[in-house]
């Protein structure tokens, strides 16, 4: 049964992904032609600003909301508290997000080479907070998230095609994709709720801040976890001009799709795996341990083959050769494989609810990659941020296990 299970979450989760592969080859082939190296590298710096803030608006339920949406499945009244309370939460996130990034731009000179396309970018913060994989994936209702990954991905490729003409237009780009996401979610949401037969009701302020409380340890996590993998373009954009901005995020954007393999193996039975560990943690550590396996098989043959195609994946999304931007990606190809090897670490501390070892584990990786991308960036540009981007992977791993390990002896 959980072999069913695993199988179909991932088979729709890789759907999933193969569809945003699709659309970032289309996409990307589009806007790197028609804006160049330069306003492409700001278009993506733009966006890892306001991804790098989207994680506050997440506020960590992208972590535990499935299981709390698993546990409640049966309970109507509590589903219907639980969702509502998790959508205002993040809402108002996403709006003190906005006025935060707007004033920063607009008063105090930060992101000022690229503050018109910030200011454009803000929607995406308000389509996080409508981000609905957690209701689905507590559901095990992941081939309706790839329908409404269809529908929006379909509709961002359609309107930049439409109405990216000239590099001027750079502006309008992350727009367009915050605002068809925005757009879909809410008519899905729509969908949720009247066949769930739930009624939307605001939440009290007392309510509020109890959710602020009892996730603040996974906010903080998800916080330092995504500084390490969106920080270095930030980092990179001090110390290298537009063009080879434009160039390092070309490589790095087709590694990112990659990694999130490793998140899609986790996705896939965290919701079984919970289960198997209350009831039996012999059986859970040997589907957990099969699972890991064939994660590992998985990733490293992801990693040989992009390695080998690397210079025509680069010439299909530039429409030309670009040797540098071949070069990254060689050094990226094998993040997803060593991201997989925290995989039995992660899940341990996902079903067990430890989110103290996860905030700790997090920030010490998200500090050691800050210090490590930016030595790398300063002496040797894309090169070393490549370098201290896979070094992180490994960091993280040995943070992880010997966390968990010092966590066990304590607790025997």
């Amino acid at each position: 049964m959980f072999k069913g299970i695993f199988i179909k979450n991932f088979f729709n989760l890789i759907i999933n992904q193969g569809i945003n592969i699709f659309i970032a080859l289309v996409a990307t082939r589009v806007l790197f032609s028609t804006l160049g190296e330069a306003q492409y590298g700001l278009v993506n710096l733009a966006l890892s600003v306001v991804l790098l803030s989207s994680i506050t608006v997440s506020y960590g339920y992208h972590l535990n909301g499935p299981k709390r949406v698993a546990l409640f499945r049966d309970d109507s009244a509590k589903k219907q508290t639980l969702i509502n309370e998790i959508i205002v939460t993040r809402i108002i996130i996403a709006i003190g997000m906005a006025i935060i990034l707007f004033c920063l731009t607009y008063f105090f000179g930060f992101f000022k080479s690229y503050a018109s396309l910030l200011y454009y970018s803000l929607i995406l913060l308000f389509s996080q907070a409508l981000f609905p994989m957690f209701y689905f994936q507590g559901n095990d209702k992941i081939e309706w998230f790839s329908l409404v990954n269809i529908f929006a991905k379909g509709a961002y490729l359609l309107l930049i095609v439409l109405f990216i003409k000239t590099p001027k237009d750079a502006t309008y780009v992350n727009f367009i994709f915050g605002f068809t996401a925005l757009m879909v979610y809410i008519v899905f949401w729509i969908i949720i709720y009247k066949k769930e037969k739930i009624k939307w009701v605001w939440v009290s302020l007392h309510n509020i801040k109890k959710r602020f409380v009892e996730n603040f340890q996974f906010f903080i996590s998800s916080i330092a976890g995504h500084v390490s993998i969106h920080g270095g373009l930030i980092i990179l954009a001090s110390f290298v001009n537009n063009t080879i901005l434009g160039e390092f995020a070309l490589a790095q954007k087709i590694a990112l799709l990659m990694r999130m393999v490793p998140v899609f193996f986790t996705q896939a039975i965290l919701q079984k795996a919970t289960i198997l560990f209350e009831k039996d943690k012999i059986e859970f550590n040997s589907y957990v341990n099969r699972i890991f396996i064939i994660g590992l098989l998985v990733t490293f043959g992801m990693g040989l083959i992009a390695i080998i195609l690397s210079k025509w994946i680069i010439f299909l999304l530039a429409g030309s050769y670009v040797i540098y931007s071949e070069t990254i990606l060689k050094i990226l190809a094998f993040i997803p494989f060593l991201s997989m090897l925290n995989f039995n670490n992660m899940i341990k501390i996902l079903v067990d609810e430890k989110k103290h070892l996860l905030t700790r584990a997090t920030w010490i990786t998200a500090i050691i990659m800050l210090v490590f991308a930016t030595i790398g960036s300063y002496y040797y540009g894309g090169y070393g941020l490549s370098i201290a981007l896979v070094i992180t992977e490994i960091v993280s791993f040995i943070v992880y296990s010997i966390l968990l390990i010092k966590n066990k002896h304590e607790r025997a």
